[in-house]
């Protein structure tokens, strides 16, 4: 059966949900994207928040640590946001 994992949202809601620009903004994306919700782009935008928090601390950290950086970097180019 497998081990049961505590579920956790994989989305950030935006603080102002109902703010005029935060509304067009996400509306306009959502339509160049063609994404079907905005809970699919927000989704992204927090994976793409995770992996810029992550980039960070890489480039804080010593040299010692460096064999961390290439899962990331294959990670990555296996979305298709490097190349």
């Amino acid at each position: 059966m497998g081990d049961i994992k505590k579920h956790r949202k994989k989305y950030e809601r935006p603080y102002k949900p109902w703010d005029r620009r935060v509304l067009e903004e996400t509306n306009r994306l959502a339509g160049y994207y063609g994404l079907r919700n905005k809970r699919e782009l927000w989704r992204m935008s927090f994976l793409a928040k995770k992996y810029r928090r992550i980039a960070r601390q890489l480039l804080a950290a010593p040299k010692s640590e460096s064999w961390k950086v290439e899962p990331i970097i294959k990670k990555l180019q296996a979305l298709g946001i490097l190349s």
